[in-house]
């Protein structure tokens, strides 16, 4: 397997790699939670339209974004659509749906997007995805086919009008379909089908684009819920089994920054964010197919004055995942993370050295002695294993 560098780096920091095959050669304890996330939800209430918010807490260096990104990597294979960001990126803030639904958006492939949309509509019309991907105009195959031009175009017009006219997403978002689509498979133009993309981005358009394309609906406050339920169900339309969400760093919500000493969420900001997560708990007969998970470490959690705990109608929803068993609780909508490598118990240490040295050995690496570890003192002990045997390592001569 090759590693590059950038994932050896990330690896001696004690951060997962970016390689999905990596990341999963080095993953440990899947059985404890990840296979019956997996089976659970991704294969089956989810696939099946239902909806969750899950929480992931836990100290420094216990594993927290290796688990979001393992989840995220499993979801992918399952067909989801997967979003993932921190909120140590300081240029987005949750405490506003409106930039949520578009940070979302914006991590979404809308080119995908676009084909998957044209193949639903071109099986319609008798052409499998063997025979068209969606990524090319329809009506020169059509006419090959031995239609004429005219009725090809009325065929192409007529099935997507038809395919999106019952959808449940709504006309504006029906309009944004029929458009894309006829766009793609008649003229193949990336103008007015560029125009519609921003629109499902929530960028404003011009009267004149809007009258062109029929989208004159503007995303907002007091809509921005509606348009993430409509696009989740657009996404299942072009063939995505459903949208995963995951969202890291959640406990810079009571955080100061070190420049100003000022909190990088106001108490006002801080209601906001516990609002939209409350309300996105009791949106599961309107969200489907949709999963968000929160991770941070305890205060996110346990701060009364600016974590969850300070937002009783978020708290309350929430306590029952909190409930004490002096164990790994798979099946609590709080996962854990240091109760998960205290589980883990003396496996620990020895399974992860060994997939560590089989990851390395495998990319043509050999261990070597260090004369100064890093301290590992003050870290957990999974991501100290991780840094110390990724330190471990040098290249082989002759690779």
């Amino acid at each position: 397997m090759l590693i590059e560098e950038k994932d050896i780096e990330l690896l001696k920091r004690g951060e997962p790699p970016i390689n999905s095959d990596i990341l999963k050669t080095i993953n440990i304890g899947r059985e404890l939670w990840l296979d019956f996330f997996k089976e659970y939800y991704l294969n089956n209430f989810i696939y099946q339209g239902g909806s969750k918010v899950k929480v992931v807490v836990g100290s420094e260096g216990t594993g927290k974004t290796h688990l979001l990104r393992c989840i995220e990597q499993e979801a992918r294979d399952q067909g989801y659509a997967t979003v993932f960001f921190s909120l140590r990126d300081f240029y987005f803030k949750l405490n506003d749906l409106t930039s949520l639904y578009k940070m979302i958006v914006s991590q979404i492939d809308l080119e995908e997007l676009v084909r998957g949309l044209c193949r639903k509509t071109a099986s319609m019309l008798g052409y499998d995805s063997n025979h068209y991907d969606g990524s090319e105009r329809l009506l020169p195959i059509m006419v090959e086919d031995g239609m004429t031009k005219v009725t090809a175009e009325k065929e192409i017009r007529n099935t997507t009008s038809q395919v999106f006219k019952d959808a449940d997403f709504g006309s504006s978002f029906s309009a944004f379909a029929y458009t894309v689509v006829k766009e793609r498979m008649i003229k193949g133009k990336d103008g007015t089908l560029t125009t519609a993309l921003r629109w499902l981005s929530g960028e404003k358009l011009e009267r004149q684009e809007r009258q062109t394309t029929y989208l004159f609906e503007k995303l907002q406050k007091s809509n921005a819920r509606y348009w993430l339920n409509s696009l989740i169900r657009l996404l299942k339309y072009a063939g995505w089994s459903g949208l995963l969400v995951l969202i890291d760093d959640v406990d810079i919500i009571t955080r100061r920054s070190p420049e100003t000493a000022r909190y990088y969420y106001t108490p006002n900001a801080i209601k906001d964010v516990c609002e939209i997560i409350r309300q996105l708990i009791d949106d599961t007969e309107l969200l489907e197919s949709f999963v968000m998970i929160l991770s941070g470490r305890y205060p996110m959690l346990e701060d009364e004055k600016r974590g969850f705990k300070s937002y009783e109608a978020l708290w309350m929803r929430l306590q029952s995942g909190l409930v004490t068993v002096n164990r790994f609780n798979r099946f609590a909508d709080i996962v854990n993370m240091d109760d998960f490598v205290k589980a883990l118990n003396d496996q620990l240490e020895t399974k992860l050295t060994s997939k560590m040295n089989e990851l390395f050995t495998s990319a043509g690496y050999e261990r070597k002695y260090l004369e100064e570890l890093p301290d590992t003192s003050t870290m957990s002990k999974l991501r100290a294993i991780v840094m110390e045997n990724a330190m471990f390592m040098k290249k082989k001569e002759g690779y």
